[in-house]
C-alpha cells in the first residue's frame, strides 16, 4: 500500500518514541517547523524530506525525478518536485543573555537551503550563550512572512531596537509572553505597542550550506 512520505515518518517515530521536539533537535529545526512538515501544513522539499529519512534510520530510500520517494518496503507518494533555493544572509548576531543579540548588518554571502518565503532570509550566530539550541558559527535562518503560533521559536525585534531568539509562549489581551528558547530565564511579558518584529524561526543551518561566491552553487555539500 502506498504512503505518503510524513505518514512513514510518523509511524517510525511511535515506534522509535521519537517526540517532534527531538527529531527538531536531530536536524537542527524547530518543533513548529517539523510540525508543519509533517501535518502537511508546509511543503519541506525532497532535500528535507531525505533528511527527516536518515535521521529516523529508514533504510534504502530512493528520491525520483518526478518527486516521488520510496523506501526498500514501501514506496511513498511525495506531490511536487525537488526544490532548491539561496537564502541570503544578511549580518552576524552577536550573542547576549537570555536571547538577546547585537545585529551586524552587512551582506555575506548564501546558504543553499530552500524556503517558501521569498522574503527570508538568515544570520550567522557568534557566541555560545544559546548553546546547545544554537552554536556559534551557526546560522538562523528567518520567514518573516511565515506565520508564528505559539511553541515556535522566533526572531523579536522591540520598539526601543532590542534583537532576540526566543519561543512565542502566547498571544492574548494586547500582550505576548517570550520564553527562553535554553529555559534558563524566567518568561517575559511585553505589550504589543513595545514589539516592532516577530518573524518565524525557520531552520538552524550548519556552516557547509554557506557560500561567499555565487560560483560555488555546484560544489558538494
Amino acid at each position: 500500500m502506498k504512503q505518503t512520505w510524513n505518514q512513514v515518518a510518523k509511524a517510525r517515530m511511535k515506534e522509535l518514541g521519537i517526540s517532534q521536539e527531538k527529531l527538531g533537535e536531530m536536524l537542527g529545526l524547530t518543533q513548529g517547523g517539523v510540525a508543519h512538515w509533517l501535518n502537511g501544513k508546509r511543503d519541506p522539499g525532497i532535500e528535507n524530506i531525505a533528511r527527516i529519512m536518515q535521521a529516523l534510520n529508514i533504510d534504502v530510500i530512493s528520491l525520483l525525478p518526478d518527486g516521488s520517494v520510496k523506501t526498500s518496503q514501501d514506496e511513498i507518494e511525495y506531490v511536487g518536485r525537488p526544490k532548491d533555493g539561496l537564502v541570503p544572509v544578511v549580518g552576524e548576531a552577536m550573542m547576549g543573555a537570555d536571547g538577546e543579540f547585537e545585529m551586524q548588518e552587512v551582506s555575506q554571502g548564501w546558504l543553499r537551503i530552500y524556503s517558501s518565503d521569498p522574503d527570508a532570509f538568515s544570520v550567522k550566530v557568534k557566541g555560545d550563550s544559546m548553546f546547545p539550541r544554537i552554536n556559534s558559527g551557526e546560522f538562523v535562518v528567518i520567514e518573516p512572512k511565515t506565520q508564528v503560533c505559539p511553541g515556535d521559536e522566533v526572531f523579536v525585534r522591540t520598539a526601543d531596537g532590542k534583537n532576540m531568539i526566543k519561543r512565542l509562549g502566547y498571544h492574548r489581551d494586547n500582550t505576548y509572553q517570550f520564553i527562553s528558547v535554553n529555559q534558563q530565564h524566567p518568561p517575559l511579558t511585553i505589550d504589543d505597542f513595545d514589539v516592532d518584529k516577530i518573524y518565524f524561526v525557520a531552520a538552524i543551518v550548519k556552516s557547509s550550506r554557506f557560500i561567499d561566491n555565487i560560483t560555488d552553487l555546484n560544489a558538494p555539500i
